[in-house]
């Protein structure tokens, strides 16, 4: 007796939920179109959206006005937005996209607002079909059960004896090619899942974005599960299709209530599909992110004799809601445009882009470029809505045709931070360019300031493009002043010198040591630029000199200006520098030294040296200096007073010299640089330099002597 009121209640949790469900898909849809980025209108025109697929199945796809006040004159096609439904559209006949021909589309996309790939809807593809069905084509569905890992496009895996490919591909919408945004992964392979259309993702854990051809074959993979029959005895066997994923971009984050934007480039000679998506943020600032892939198509699978494809996007959701919309920027055959600015500092004939500058004062000029790509109508009556920058004031404006011809036009007022213009030219195929160009001065601002982004739209009503100006800075024109203190300089030679000096800059606001900028030359050499510091008094400087920059003499010179991040600059200060000579000297010396040793055999023998001689020069009086090294000898005795027999050496070459108390010129010697090191021993070898010969009467022992270095100048 209790059985109907428990329906009831069952029945009312159901209603109830369904209820609740309803307004939050409302709520999204709402919140979607609010933030929906900017493109075209009149959609009914370009597309067609049928009423029921060829399965039967009702399309859930419909055209919503946006509602962003940034984005005016603005269509979204939703194409699903609950659960257990199947929607799209396709072009037209007029819309259609010749693959003889290269074709852009730009769009945006909204994947519902779950990041959960068991949470979220389905998904969406875009696809490219020559489906015989034409704008009713579908994935085979049944509107009893609706397979959401179809997308609407790819095979329906109900059936769990097939095990046909060919079969199961004729399910899928034919002669196609889809790129699909999949934001829920099928990943059921149990028996109990074989015939549920549930399994097409497996292996993939994410959200993620992949293509492929929906009607062929090869995109499937057949598989099997058993398990025992009610029996318990018999084996039974079921078979389901996984996918295979092309070019499969894992790890995305698809729906998470933002809109993405997807641009395909299309290469008619090398058929070759480019698709760049995230690329850009719906204010059309760069991402810094998202991804290109490019892929190579085969169209013999379109079995199109015109080269004439449909293209449109299919979705469909499961036991999951989605919410999935389409705003189309721009599309093949309509009218393809483009449209770019290009802002030049005129005064110094550069371009000007994100956060560069341009100095107070200068002229300045911005070229709004409208290209016509191709379409099949004219890009006619169109308007133009340029937002202004701050800071600058324009005195002309006008256009400039392909055909050469020019439109005068009105200068935007002074206090003016926004204009809009008429062109009287349509562009097309014989007329593809249009330029805008306003012409000003940057005001003579007495703080730095950003001109801030501008943006910029151009459209009629069919087609809308944007471009945006950079932001960049306008700098004060700050003169600036250089001043050397304590000027000349003198310094001993080998010694590094300071240069001191002052940065005068009158009346700045924001300039600080650490935003001034040194630019030193020394002796003619350019060297690295210097940050001033803060540690110095304001506008105070030092510039350190390394002895190894100088040279001997009073013509040594420093040139240095200074510059700040704004394009400011001082002249040229100059500190003149003498750097007085040093002295000759041994820079390093053996305190005592050893012949080798010689053992004796009643004959006269040389010896060379052992390996702890040392003699080297210094001189520090300059480049060009020259002196002269003697050497003279006393006899070798031992603590005995026993007298070698022998004599010390001096051999160059083939000239041998004895060395006694007198004095021999050993070596000379001219500098090469204002700090001359000069190895006296460098070229000596076994058998030159100073050696020692024994006579034959030499009694055996240890002998000692000296050698004495006289070092004196010679005459340059």
């Amino acid at each position: 007796m209790w059985k109907g009121p428990k329906q009831i209640l069952v029945a009312l949790a159901a209603l109830t939920g369904l209820w609740a469900g309803t307004a939050q898909i409302q709520a999204a849809d709402e919140a979607s179109l609010a933030t929906a980025p900017s493109g075209l209108n009149q959609l009914d025109k370009l597309f067609t959206l049928p009423a029921a697929f060829n399965s039967g199945v009702t399309n859930s796809a419909s055209i919503a006005n946006v509602t962003n006040a940034s984005s005016p004159n603005t269509q979204s096609i939703q194409v699903i937005n609950g659960k257990k439904q199947m929607g799209g559209f396709w072009s037209n006949d007029a819309n259609r996209f010749d693959i003889n021909k290269d074709a852009t589309f730009k769009m945006w996309l909204y994947l519902g607002s779950s990041t959960s790939t068991s949470k979220a809807g389905d998904g969406m593809a875009f696809v490219l079909q020559n489906d015989p069905n034409g704008t009713t084509a579908s994935a085979k569905v049944s509107s009893s059960s609706i397979i959401g890992e179809t997308l609407g496009v790819w095979g329906v895996d109900t059936n769990n004896k097939l095990q046909d490919g060919d079969e199961f591909a004729k399910t899928a919408i034919q002669n196609s090619w889809a790129l699909e945004f999949d934001t829920y992964t099928n990943t059921s392979t149990g028996y109990s899942d074989a015939g549920k259309g549930d399994a097409f993702d497996n292996g993939i854990k994410k959200q993620h974005i992949a293509t492929g051809y929906p009607g062929s074959a090869s995109q499937y993979i057949n598989n099997s599960v058993k398990s025992l029959d009610i029996t318990g005895i018999i084996w039974s066997t079921r078979y389901f299709f996984t996918q295979t994923h092309h070019n499969l971009v894992t790890n995305m984050t698809l729906g998470d209530s933002k809109w993405h934007h997807l641009v395909m480039n299309w290469n008619a000679a090398s058929k070759t599909m480019t698709y760049t998506f995230d690329d850009v943020n719906p204010d059309g600032s760069a991402t810094g992110g998202g991804f290109t892939q490019s892929e190579v198509l085969d169209t013999s699978k379109f079995n199109s004799s015109d080269g004439l494809m449909r293209w449109g996007f299919m979705g469909a959701t499961g036991s999951n809601s989605g919410n999935n919309m389409v705003v189309i920027e721009s599309a093949p055959n309509l009218v393809d445009a483009s449209a770019a600015v290009k802002v030049t500092d005129k005064t110094k004939n550069r371009e000007i882009t994100t956060g560069s500058q341009l100095k107070a004062k200068h002229k300045v000029q911005y070229d709004y470029q409208l290209t016509y790509q191709s379409g099949q109508l004219d890009w006619d009556n169109i308007t133009a809505e340029l937002n202004l920058p701050k800071y600058v004031t324009f005195d002309s404006a006008k256009v400039t045709y392909a055909d050469g011809s020019e439109q005068a036009l009105t200068a935007p007022t002074a206090d003016a931070t926004k204009v809009d213009y008429s062109l009287n030219k349509a562009l097309s195929a014989s007329q593809k360019t249009a330029t805008i160009t306003l012409t000003g001065t940057a005001n003579d601002v007495t703080v730095n300031q950003n001109t801030t982004v501008t943006s910029a739209t151009f459209k009629n009503k069919v087609f809308e493009t944007s471009t945006e100006a950079p932001d960049y800075l306008i700098t004060v024109d700050q003169p600036m002043g250089i001043y050397i203190r304590n000027n000349p300089y003198t310094v001993a030679n080998g010694e590094d010198v300071t240069i001191k000096g002052i940065v005068a800059v009158e009346n700045s606001e924001q300039l600080t040591n650490d935003k001034v900028t040194l630019h030193p030359t020394v002796n003619g050499q350019e060297m690295p630029t210097v940050q001033m510091s803060n540690d110095e008094e304001s506008g105070f400087f030092s510039y350190k000199i390394k002895a190894s920059q100088l040279h001997v003499g009073n013509d040594n010179k420093l040139e240095i200006w200074a510059s700040d991040p704004y394009e400011n600059e001082s002249p040229v200060g100059v500190a003149n520098i003498t750097v007085t000579g040093g002295e000759l000297s041994f820079k390093s010396v053996s305190k005592n030294s050893t012949f080798k040793s010689i053992t004796l055999d009643g004959q006269a023998q040389t010896t060379d040296r052992e390996d702890d001689w040392q003699l080297v020069v210094r001189d520090s009086r300059g480049k060009g200096s020259s002196w002269q090294l003697q050497a003279s000898a006393t006899n070798f005795k031992t603590t005995g007073g026993q007298t070698l027999a022998g004599d010390v050496l001096f051999r160059e070459g083939d000239k041998t010299t004895v060395l006694n108390s007198n004095g021999t010129v050993i070596d000379s010697h001219t500098t090469t640089s204002d700090n001359d090191d000069y190895d006296v021993l460098s070229d000596w070898t076994s058998k030159s330099g100073i050696l020692y010969r024994s006579n034959a009467g030499a009694v055996p022992g240890s002998y000692t002597g000296d050698i004495t270095w006289t070092l004196t100048d010679a005459p340059k």
